[in-house]
């Protein structure tokens, strides 16, 4: 997976974007080149949340783009919030707070942007 480096900032709505690395893996980088997000099936976009610079991320939040079937509501996304140290899936999800957010992102096929616009 290739890395795109993310800032540090509080979101309007209370968020807060920590420091940290994007990952996507080869099916969903090519997703990334495009003006408007559109993921092919099987795409996996890791997102590693750290507390300070120096910090070994304490979570990782991913997204896996399964077939539209699997989650209609999502366009095929499962959303997973796991571990920092990669041991254990802390939640999983099709709906609930990770689509409540992402849905305002539905028009870049759930994914928001690095550059922060929605």
């Amino acid at each position: 997976m290739t890395p795109t480096p993310e800032r540090s900032n509080k979101q309007s709505d209370g968020h807060l974007t920590t420091l940290g690395f994007a990952y996507a893996n080869k099916v969903g980088r090519v997703a990334f080149g495009r003006q408007t997000f559109v993921f092919p099936t099987g795409s996996i976009i890791v997102r590693e949340r750290l507390l300070t610079p120096s910090s070994n991320p304490d979570q990782l939040v991913v997204m896996i783009k399964h077939e539209r079937n699997f989650n209609r509501q999502a366009d095929g996304w499962e959303f997973l919030t796991v571990s920092g140290d990669m041991t254990k899936v802390i939640r999983r999800e099709k709906e609930g707070n990770c689509l409540k957010c992402h849905a305002s992102a539905s028009n870049n096929d759930f994914v928001f942007p690095l550059d922060g616009r929605r």
